[in-house]
């Protein structure tokens, strides 16, 4: 896939902004887990999860909550109505309909 592509598909499924959403998790949705993960050398996305759901915190797609499938052994799968996401070790793989990108878990000390 040609960079100029790659780079066109990430700001679409971003948004034209590159600024996180101010939106938080309401209180409820107690996301245990947070982690980071880069998408295509270029975007950074928060992964907010817990048993049952998760969150992309600065992802543009304004109803991403995504609730855990668990009829996938082989990796954890969360789904929503337009985006899936499974991990896999360190591996993230966000499905958006007919594109997809792949991340890889930034590691903090």
């Amino acid at each position: 896939m040609p960079k100029s592509l790659q780079l066109a598909l990430v700001v679409l499924l971003a948004g034209a902004s590159w600024q996180p959403l101010q939106a938080a998790a309401p209180w409820w949705e107690d996301y245990g887990d947070q982690e980071n993960y880069l998408c295509n050398n270029r975007l950074v996305l928060q992964l907010r999860r817990n048993e049952h759901q998760a969150s992309i915190e600065n992802f543009s797609e304004p109803n991403n909550t995504l609730f855990r499938d668990r009829t996938v052994t082989a990796a954890e799968r969360y789904a929503g109505t337009q985006l899936t996401l499974e991990l896999r070790d360190d591996k993230l793989k966000l499905d958006y309909g007919w594109a997809s990108l792949q991340c890889k878990r930034l590691w903090t000390s």
